[in-house]
């Protein structure tokens, strides 16, 4: 894997690639979603920032507020964005669309921003929403929530569930949802259901913000290219202590690489009647990474182990020794939640070869190198067919071995 940057993979030189996303930061122009009403959480984690796709709470998206002072930089929310074009109320839509000229006109002092902005929010909302105390009204702003602002949200508000994505260009709206929750606390016990709570089991307030601009993204999570974890020995040994049950079978193993767009991949790992599908990014490239497992499998060098970041989500592949040097505990969990997406017993040299001819047929027929190696228009077609060629001139993938008959 290449470890060093182009000139376009620089902080500050955001590499051009489409991003399909319904979750995490939003890294392109945000032009298309401007000016919003923004319900969102202050801060975010780093899981939240790299995370682009889940199939639970689509929409909550990561939007940064650039800050002054002596120390400037962007601070993270993460939330959901109603876009005001999309609010179904004429009224309401065109009252709102006047703001951001209210609070960019310099000729006028704070106070007279202040004024103006707030009555064209009591015009659409009725008194429900409110500018914070102290804002100073740059752009993204911090709003109090009255009782009936939720119930006038959902009966006239959209949210967004899908954007196409570009580091270096726009963002676009690819889907939308209509804001569902009546209520304040309808909305927070959604949100934590599925977030969950701190350390300490409380609530931080979900806050309505206005924004009209000064945004910013922390490039760093979703746009360099992170060097692989490389493998790792587990220190957990079950053939110490445990033997396999007498008559216990080994379990079927299946194994397909899909190829996706927009530098995506798919594992699916099949033990069973049981799938787990992982989702790979060229972001974080796990191809050597496999393979170099493959090759411990192959060669019995047990325990091993190795992650596969979804952005977002972390998957762990760990295979296990048993009493049997012919047959391998596979365990297949989710890293922080440690949910069991798989676990078996397999034929050791069975699950080998069976990932090796996958990656064989995947690199020579499938895998499609502008689809994964996405670094722009100044990268040449040699540059992007890279990828391919080192894993089918990989000395692993390229021996004869074949699987057992």
């Amino acid at each position: 894997m290449k470890l060093g940057w182009s000139k376009n993979d620089e902080p500050g030189h955001p590499r051009s690639r489409d991003i399909p996303r319904n979750c995490g930061q939003l890294l392109g122009n945000l032009d298309d979603l401007l000016p919003c009403l923004y319900i969102a959480h202050y801060g975010a984690s780093a899981r939240e920032l790299r995370e682009r796709e889940t199939p639970n709470a689509p929409g909550l998206f990561a939007v940064g507020e650039r800050t002054g002072g002596d120390h400037p930089g962007v601070a993270p929310r993460v939330g959901l964005i109603l876009p005001l074009r999309l609010c179904s109320d004429e009224k309401a839509r065109g009252v709102l669309g006047v703001v951001p000229a209210l609070i960019d006109n310099q000729l006028t002092t704070m106070s007279d921003r202040r004024r103006s902005a707030q009555a064209k929010l009591n015009e659409a909302f009725g008194g429900d929403l409110t500018i914070a105390d102290k804002e100073c009204l740059d752009g993204f702003f911090a709003l109090i929530p009255g009782a009936g602002l939720f119930q006038q949200l959902r009966e006239s508000f959209d949210y967004v569930t899908a954007v196409l994505d570009n580091p270096a260009g726009s963002i676009h709206i690819q889907s939308t949802a209509r804001f569902a929750w009546g209520s304040y606390g309808e909305l927070m016990e959604w949100f934590y259901s599925l977030r969950g709570t701190d350390r300490f089991g409380s609530w931080s307030p979900l806050i309505p913000f206005f924004v009209s601009g000064n945004t910013g993204a922390l490039l760093q999570y979703s746009t360099d290219r992170w060097a692989r974890a490389g493998l790792h020995r587990p220190v957990e040994e079950p053939s110490k202590w445990f033997v396999i049950r007498p008559g216990l079978p080994d379990t079927p193993i299946g194994i397909r690489l899909e190829m996706r767009e927009h530098g995506c991949a798919r594992l699916h790992l099949t033990v069973g009647d049981t799938t787990a599908t992982i989702h790979l990014s060229e972001v974080f490239d796990p191809f050597e990474d496999l393979v170099a497992w493959g090759r411990e499998l192959e060669e019995g060098d047990l325990p091993i182990q190795m992650e596969i970041d979804e952005e977002g989500e972390e998957s762990v592949l760990t295979a296990l020794r048993t009493k049997n040097p012919e047959r391998a505990l596979l365990r297949v969990i989710r890293k922080f939640s440690d949910e069991i997406l798989l676990e078996a017993i397999v034929a050791r040299s069975v699950l080998a070869a069976t990932l090796k001819a996958e990656l064989r047929r995947f690199f020579a027929t499938e895998f499609d190198p502008h689809h994964w190696d996405l670094r722009g228009e100044d990268s040449d077609d040699d540059d992007k067919v890279q990828v391919k060629e080192r894993m089918l001139n990989h000395a692993w993938l390229a021996t004869g071995r074949t699987l057992p008959q």
